[in-house]
């Protein structure tokens, strides 16, 4: 009796143990849109997935990078169950009545740079139809280059000429081989800017206010999917809470992703200033 006792107790255990592993083994895909340009409130989904937080919400990262606009369109589509890109999000809400909720704001103050080319050495030096590269009229990057200009006495429609490059590494590579004279640039193109001898002309964050990354979902899929949804909210928002909270670790996991030194890794926090 005691032997059939014991049968029966390892029997429901690995009944127990294998239905835990298969539950465990359940994570639905987050498919998120990530921008191409390297910024360190990215880190904040890549944080949460190396903690377990979103785990814990039965939940499996997968940053998409691509294009703002592909991004946007892919959002609406279904092809995105979120985005993080928030300028881009809100234009299309506010000006083209896009289905889309922005859930979560990461920052208010842009982290990004205006760099120029050698010859380029303050805003001012753009007039005379000097290039100035864009990821799109009417985006974010867009709007913010043309809010520096302008507080500089640049007129964005008349003294220069804005060309449209799409991805931020081929922003950073015309910028480099000189095909044009300036770009908005994030914290680790503009290391790289730096190091090839460019102009940095002024940190974006003193000047603009703007939504700077979070979190945007399509409506059809936050009434469809509410559960999946706040799940994802969740496991983020710690991570977001940890992102600020622990400073120390946070420059060495800048350091580590983007290959740079922690000094150098100390601009891509929020609030730190201009100079690393």
């Amino acid at each position: 009796m005691k032997r059939v006792h014991w049968f029966v107790f390892l029997a429901v255990l690995s009944g127990f143990l294998f239905s835990s592993r298969a539950v465990g083994l359940a994570l639905d895909p987050a498919r998120i849109h990530v921008g191409g340009g390297a910024s360190p409130l990215t880190l904040i989904f890549r944080l949460a997935e190396d903690k377990g937080y979103y785990k814990e919400e039965r939940l499996r990262l997968e940053a998409i990078a691509a294009t703002m606009q592909a991004g946007i369109q892919g959002l609406i589509g279904g092809s995105f169950d979120f985005s993080q890109i928030m300028g881009q999000s809100s234009a299309a809400i506010m000006r083209g009545g896009a289905p889309l909720k922005i859930l979560m704001v990461f920052d208010t103050r842009p982290l990004w740079w205006l760099m120029g080319s050698k010859r380029v050495k303050a805003v001012r030096d753009l007039k005379g139809g000097k290039l100035v590269a864009i990821s799109g009229f009417g985006s974010a990057h867009d709007q913010m280059t043309r809010a520096v200009l302008l507080r500089d006495g640049v007129d964005p429609e008349k003294d220069v000429a804005l060309q449209v490059i799409g991805t931020s590494m081929g922003r950073l590579a015309a910028l480099l081989n000189g095909t044009v004279d300036a770009v908005a640039v994030q914290s680790v193109d503009r290391l790289i800017a730096l190091k090839n001898g460019l102009n940095e002309l002024v940190f974006i964050g003193d000047v603009v206010e703007t939504l700077n990354a979070g979190v945007a979902v399509s409506e059809i899929g936050l009434r469809q999917r509410p559960d999946f949804v706040r799940r994802f909210l969740r496991g983020t928002l710690r991570a977001f809470h940890r992102y600020k909270s622990e400073e120390k670790g946070l420059v060495s996991r800048i350091a580590t992703s983007f290959k740079t030194s922690e000094s150098e890794s100390l601009v891509g926090i929020p609030y730190r200033g201009k100079k690393p």
